[in-house]
């Protein structure tokens, strides 16, 4: 594509990211990255691989993937160093031996690894070796996107509860909807359920995947 001299005074600045061109709000598949002005002075040509608008393949998303057991923090380690954002779950638990305790971070989602990245780097990763397989919608081949809001209170429960996050299979959460006000896990949202006779259990969803679940006190909720 071009600039004619007659309608374009301003200049016009054209960022590579990655394999992503972006021009004002739109986005393209590309292989050049150039800069050019309104009158085309530097007689840049900017090559468009897929010839179209893609904002889908631009944007980043959070999708989770299967990894061999007891592989999730290499795993990780492996995705970081070649520059994806990359989420393992893990909590601290206490381990008592006859002569002593011992704090040790523990896999909360054994197998899984939760990546953020576009749809075109995700069936890249695919094809790596230490990847097993995509979490898809159920039913389907399409990858199953997981809401930011859902991994970013995932990841507040983990950092600040002071009790043991339970991981259950998902499962639709029938129960009033909750907003905690006080406390720790100040903020967070999700569905309340029973605990034994008097307890209380604060739910949230991860998507097609599984329902984290921590004890709460009632009175630090609020109905929304």
């Amino acid at each position: 594509f071009g600039l004619k001299e007659s309608r374009f005074e301003l200049f016009v600045v054209t960022l590579r990211l990655d394999r992503y061109l972006f021009i004002g709000d739109a986005c393209f598949e590309t292989n050049i990255f150039t800069i050019m002005d309104g009158k085309g002075n530097n007689n840049s040509v900017c090559s468009v691989a897929n010839g179209a608008i893609d904002r889908e393949a631009c944007q980043k998303s959070w999708f989770a993937v299967y990894v061999q057991v007891k592989c999730e923090k290499k795993t990780a380690q492996k995705l970081r160093a070649l520059g994806y954002e990359v989420f393992v779950p893990v909590q601290e638990e206490i381990h008592q031996w006859s002569d002593r305790r011992k704090k040790i971070e523990v896999i909360v989602i054994p197998m899984v690894v939760f990546l953020k990245v576009t749809t075109s780097e995700l069936k890249e990763i695919e094809k790596f070796s230490y990847i097993y397989s995509v979490l898809k919608y159920p039913g389907s081949k399409i990858a199953a996107v997981i809401p930011d809001k859902q991994i970013e209170q995932f990841k507040f429960m983990l950092g600040n509860c002071d009790s043991e996050v339970l991981i259950e299979p998902f499962k639709v959460i029938k129960g009033a909807k909750i907003r905690v006000v006080r406390g720790a896990l100040r903020g967070v949202e999700g569905q309340i359920s029973r605990n034994g006779v008097n307890g209380f259990k604060l739910n949230i969803s991860i998507d097609n995947l599984a329902c984290a679940s921590v004890e709460i006190s009632i009175q630090d909720c609020e109905l929304i």
